[in-house]
Formats: C-alpha cells, structure tokens, sequence
C-alpha cells in the first residue's frame, strides 16, 4: 500500500496531555492525503514513574512481570493518540501488544531485568519472521479502513508471545522496524529539538540546526552519548533511505541520509608512523597539541592519530618523515 507516512513522536515533546491534540491537529493539516503510522512513546518522566512504582510495589521483581508493566506508558499515549484522531473526524485504530493485529515479535538473545541493572541498557534481539506474517496479513489491511493506525513503541512480543521491551530509547528502535515491515523508506521523528543540533544548547549560545547528516556520523555521536537517536535503531535500517528529524509543528529539521555502501578505497600515498612509548600519555594535558603545533608550523598535517595507556601513534606523509622525526625527536625528551 502506498502513501503511508510512519511518524515516532518523543516523549519530550508529550509533557502535558494538551499536547496530544496539538500534534495531532499539525498531521491533519500537514498529511491530508497520506495514510498515517504514528509509533508512540511514553510521557515525558512516565517510565520513570511506573520503574519506580514497580520497585516500590515489588520488592523482588520477576523478568515478565516487570517487562509487562513497564511499557504502560506507551500503550497510555497510544490510547490517547487514536482518541483525540477521532475526535477530530480522524478514523484510527490503537494496535496494542495484545492484539491479533500486533506485527512485532522477536527473539531475546539474553533475558536481564531493567530493574535490577541499567535501564540505559541496549538489547540484542533478532526479528522473527512471524513479523513480516503479521505484518502483512493483519497489520498492513488496517491502513484500508483507518487513516491513522497508532503503534505504542519499546514493545515487543517473542514467539511465545511474551511481552517485553527493547530497552531504553526502543521506541526510536520501533519505529524503523515497522517502517522496514512495512517497506517504507523514510521514517519521520517529532522532537523538540526540531532537528540535530550542532551543539548542546545546556551548554552552548551558540545552537543552529543542522540540515543533513550521514547516518555512520549521526551513529557515533548517538554511541558516545548524545541523545538525538538511539544508535541500535538504524542497525536495523537496511532498507531505509532517509530518516527526518522534525519539530513538533512538522517544520523541516535535520535529513539523516544513508548511504548505499560502504566504500574501501585505495590510497596510493604511503604513511609513516610516528609512535611515542611512555607512562601515562593519555594523562598528560596537551600532549597532542603540542605535537600538531610544531607540525602545524611546518604546514604537516596529521592524518590518523593512535593512542593507548602507555603508546601514542600519528600518521604522516612519508615525504613529511624526516622532518617530521627532526621536529618531534625534541618532544622524546
């Protein structure tokens, strides 16, 4: 079926309940003519509140209980969702976890409990090709009779039909998951950031947003830490061209673009490598600066860079290596 647009909705941007209509009032206006999939996620602080509730109620906490308890946050959004969609003339529908129509099952490759270690914690998991069954028999038809089919995201089934999460950020993970089911190729995220930024704005004045970034680039930011998009999500994008990163009023923000393959490509210049053994020069304030200064001046430039607890390595041109050892031997002692 064509025409579907897949929309995951942060939960950033849901801090107070009027928040729903307003988004959804945004879609109608901006989409009226495509056939809506949104993937929700919980309120903002809400799995906070049930993780603490449930360690609160339960003081030793089983596997399933926990798993089923936890994504009631993004089953609550869901239910809201198709209710304020029909109360704007919307037809939609709320697939939940318990549903004939739920195309979502996959293997656990480790049970863990949130609770008991980092609910930050990335989990591995494969897609059961009941998914695709699903997907197409039961959840695809859905797009004929409603304009809008809501899918509460972190949640999974496995193939006994358990009902677990995804771990943190698994909503993003939903998300491109349904998409590629569904055999779309551009998913569409709602933050209210509006895009990716270039920096912190706790942090930095100095914020703009950036037009386009490449998904292998996007994916070692979101690693180390920056919270724009969880990086297991787009391990699962092997079918996706492009994801966008819009503001809650559906302004365009930030393309993440993905490219067809990796390319290897042959440099025909040689390197040389220059490698300082010590104690503690990961420790040591300014080491690399001063080393890129004295090349600097001599306008050589450092093209790969090494470095470990007791050895640091940098790369130059080999016609650069013997001024370079003339300029750096100093450093030694």
């Amino acid at each position: 079926m064509k025409n579907i647009k897949v929309f995951k909705i942060g939960g950033s941007i849901l801090r107070e309940p009027e928040d729903f209509l307003k988004i959804a009032n945004n879609l109608v206006k901006s989409y009226k003519k495509a056939r809506i999939c949104i993937i929700t996620s919980a309120m903002k602080g809400r799995t906070d509140d049930l993780v603490n509730t449930f360690k609160r109620a339960v003081p030793e906490t089983d596997f399933w209980d926990f798993e089923r308890f936890i994504p009631s946050g993004e089953i609550e959004a869901a239910l809201l969702f198709e209710s304020v969609f029909n109360y704007l003339n919307m037809k939609s529908k709320a697939v939940l976890p318990w549903m004939k129509e739920w195309p979502l099952y996959v293997s656990l490759s480790k049970v863990s409990n949130l609770i008991q270690r980092n609910t930050n914690e990335k989990r591995n998991f494969r897609i059961l090709d009941l998914s695709k069954r699903k997907t197409e028999k039961m959840f695809l038809p859905l797009f004929r009779k409603y304009r809008v089919v809501i899918l509460p995201g972190f949640i999974a089934r496995d193939g006994r039909g358990r009902i677990f999460t995804l771990g943190r950020g698994g909503s993003d993970i939903s998300a491109v998951l349904i998409a590629e089911l569904l055999n779309i190729k551009e998913v569409n995220f709602i933050k209210d950031t509006g895009g990716i930024l270039n920096a912190d704005p706790a942090v930095s004045r100095k914020v703009k947003t950036l037009k386009f970034i490449e998904s292998g680039k996007l994916a070692i930011l979101a690693s180390s830490g920056a919270k724009v998009l969880n990086p297991v999500a787009l391990k699962f994008a092997d079918r996706i061209d492009k994801i966008k990163v819009l503001s809650p009023e559906l302004k365009k923000g930030t393309d993440i673009k993905f490219k067809e393959k990796v390319e290897i490509k042959k440099v025909d210049e040689t390197f040389s490598v220059f490698t300082f053994i010590g104690k503690r020069l990961p420790e040591t304030p300014g080491i690399l600066f001063k080393i890129s200064e004295i090349l600097h001046r001599e306008n050589i430039s450092i093209y790969s860079i090494t470095v470990s607890d007791n050895l640091l390595s940098i790369y130059l041109r080999e016609e650069d290596t013997g001024r370079g050892y003339e300029l750096l031997s100093p450093l030694v002692n």
